[in-house]
């Protein structure tokens, strides 16, 4: 036999119990998927078992056996996690049976529409009651993704029909999308683990995205714990990848079996979220019975199964409600976490007596449940609903719900748990079609939320320009406090033509100017006779209450210095206190001179400026402030001759 080659799709079995689905991948691997005594000796599957098929050419495929028992419909979906088709199996001696039903409804809720319909143990049944099951399976199907199937009818006994079964199996692995790595991150639902005397940990399971090499760490969620990868097995053998759609064992030298077990998801790191508080789009099965508001209910995703309570949106909790519940928003409690990426399926039961309920989505963790309070946080995860079939548009309405606030790649890229190169691409491919705005070097805006931070920086600047309508600058700090640190930070990145629309100038120092202020007449001549008067007065510069007697009222001067100062006039070492900006240049100057040759002489700077200790004192600590100076030890030294002074 020629090298063997894994075919990227694993294989489950589905349908009622003693219908003949462990019998039937013996048949096909030689192999008996049942593991346990128990399993032996009562001849009924009660857990996952596994085998796989390898052809002449090396082709290898690798099936997953599912109990078929109405009490053990979660260890069917665990075990349909990793199925990328399905063999649906009904006995001709029994016909389509309730847990067939159950099981056909698990794989539609679970996305699988890719299998083969086999009409099992065929030689216990004549040719009429053959053709009677044949017609129940196509009434089973029709008006489903699974009406096209092929129907074969096989007897695990005899082999009669087993020859065109592996061909039709080999086709469906053929014909299935080799997605190889893709834009997501390596993500395993743990179906089994257990420790391995010598080698630690080993977590088996069925990868769902990605791939995975030996020295990769990887994250047991929801406990956290991380381990390197030491030793990759695919269907059983040593391999140097294993990658979506394959049945994988890691050995996790740095775990204990508990960290991962069932219901584990192993993933790359910073890349998968875990909570218990889920927000989740519902789909209501047609004959689905009504629940209470609040109501015990069961949750299969991957391989975990946790109870939980539902919580139906406002409408729907109001007692009289009639009919049909319609698909929408619920938050799901959980009795533990688990780990989830947004659009994942999830299966909603109700567990006594037990029947399946409806098909949810992932779309996010929650801190608190919603209530009639929170119609905006609502509309928002309705809208991501909205685009569950399209990664693309839902990244987009992802990146919507952080509205005004620029929200990095690596962030989407940690809720998408994709690639931060996948994530980027697809932001950049949005912002050439105008869905999204790239605010900085690596964050972006969408549509809606670019318009809300044009809306709050126009807010921002309205008030300044309210309060202050004599100013001509704006201080740094007002903007950052008012943004917030992200916002700000997108603001400073942002293109000189994107802060113009807003109506700011980009300046060195402490401020930034605002564009078209026009200031009255007698305000500029009452500034610049102001102005005057502290050229003359030098470093003997009259206080604001000196001023007030021949320029008018106190606030009326402090209007006019506020004039000046953003004007770049004058200096205000500190409150109060204003010096004409020539002087403040002279000083800098002689200190510089000064510090530059035999140091630093105050008396002879108070004497040569005809000034006292009362402002020589405060000037030179604001030449420390503007870093032409600083003190070290005691004394003074040069920083920066050619610090700007305004």
């Amino acid at each position: 036999m020629s090298d063997l080659r894994p075919a990227p799709l694993v294989i489950g079995t589905a349908g009622h119990i003693d219908h003949g689905k462990s019998a039937l991948i013996e048949a096909l691997t030689g192999d008996h998927p049942d593991r346990w005594r128990e399993e032996k000796e009562r001849g009924i599957t009660m857990d996952l078992g596994y085998a796989e098929m390898a052809f002449a050419d090396g082709l290898e495929i690798g099936f997953v056996d599912v109990p078929g028992h109405e009490r053990l419909v979660r260890k069917m979906v665990a075990g349909a996690t990793g199925m990328g088709a399905a063999m649906m199996a009904i006995a001709c001696d029994d016909g389509v049976m309730p847990q067939t039903r159950e099981h056909f409804e698990v794989l539609q809720l679970l996305g699988i529409s890719r299998g083969i319909l086999v009409l099992t143990k065929a030689d216990l049944a004549d040719e009429d009651t053959l053709e009677l099951v044949r017609e129940e399976v196509v009434e089973l199907v029709q008006g489903t993704p699974w009406q096209d199937v092929q129907i074969l009818s096989v007897s695990a006994h005899t082999g009669a029909g087993l020859p065109e079964l592996k061909l039709s199996l080999r086709e469906l692995a053929e014909s299935h999308p080799n997605t190889g790595q893709g834009r997501s991150l390596f993500r395993m639902p743990v179906q089994r683990s257990f420790a391995m005397h010598g080698a630690g940990t080993i977590a088996t399971g069925v990868c769902a995205s990605g791939q995975v090499v030996a020295g990769d760490t990887l994250v047991a969620m929801p406990a956290g714990k991380s381990s390197r990868v030491r030793r990759v097995q695919v269907h059983g053998r040593d391999s140097e990848t294993g990658s979506a759609g394959l049945r994988t064992a890691l050995n996790l030298p740095d775990l204990n079996p508990q960290h991962c077990v069932r219901g584990t998801v192993l993933a790359a790191p910073d890349s998968l979220e875990a909570g218990a508080l889920l927000r989740v789009h519902l789909q209501w099965l047609p004959d689905a019975p009504q629940i209470q508001h609040g109501a015990q209910v069961q949750i299969l995703s991957g391989t975990s199964s946790v109870d939980g309570r539902v919580f139906l949106p406002p409408a729907l909790a109001q007692k009289g409600h009639l009919g049909a519940y319609p698909d929408g928003l619920v938050d799901i409690e959980l009795a533990e976490p688990i780990a989830l990426a947004p659009r994942d399926r999830l299966i909603l039961r109700r567990p006594s007596p037990a029947v399946n309920l409806g098909l949810g989505h992932f779309l996010a963790f929650g801190s608190y449940r919603l209530k009639k309070r929170d119609a905006e946080e609502r509309q928002q995860l309705e809208r991501l609903a909205e685009h569950l079939a399209d990664p693309d548009c839902f990244l987009i309405a992802l990146l919507e719900t952080y509205g005004a606030t620029p929200t990095s790649t690596q962030a989407l890229a940690c809720r998408m748990g994709w690639h931060h190169e996948a994530t980027s691409s697809a932001l950049m491919q949005a912002c050439a079609q105008g869905q999204a705005r790239q605010v900085g070097e690596d964050r972006f805006l969408g549509m809606s939320g670019s318009g809300a931070f044009a809306q709050q920086v126009a807010s921002i600047l309205g008030g300044w320009r309210r309060d202050c309508s004599h100013r001509l600058l704006i201080p740094i700090t007002h903007l950052r406090d008012a943004l917030g640190k992200e916002g700000y930070r997108s603001l400073k990145k942002a293109p000189d033509e994107e802060l113009a629309s807003y109506g700011l100038e980009r300046m060195p120092g402490t401020h930034w100017r605002l564009r078209g202020v026009t200031l009255g007449v007698a305000l500029l001549a009452r500034a610049q006779a102001i102005h005057e008067v502290l050229e003359r007065a030098q470093f003997q510069p009259p206080s604001f209450d000196v001023l007030a007697e021949s320029f008018g009222a106190l606030s009326e001067v402090e209007i006019c210095i506020d004039v000046l100062l953003d004007q770049g006039c004058v200096v205000r070492p500190e409150q109060g206190f204003v010096l004409a900006v020539s002087c403040a240049e002279a000083l800098r100057n002689r200190v510089v001179e000064q510090l530059q040759g035999s140091g630093m002489d105050i008396p002879a700077l108070r004497d040569e400026f005809q000034t006292s200790r009362k402002f020589l004192m405060p000037l030179l600590e604001w030449l420390d402030d503007r870093g032409v100076t600083m003190r070290r030890a005691g004394n003074r030294v040069l920083r920066d001759a050619t610090a700007s002074l305004t």
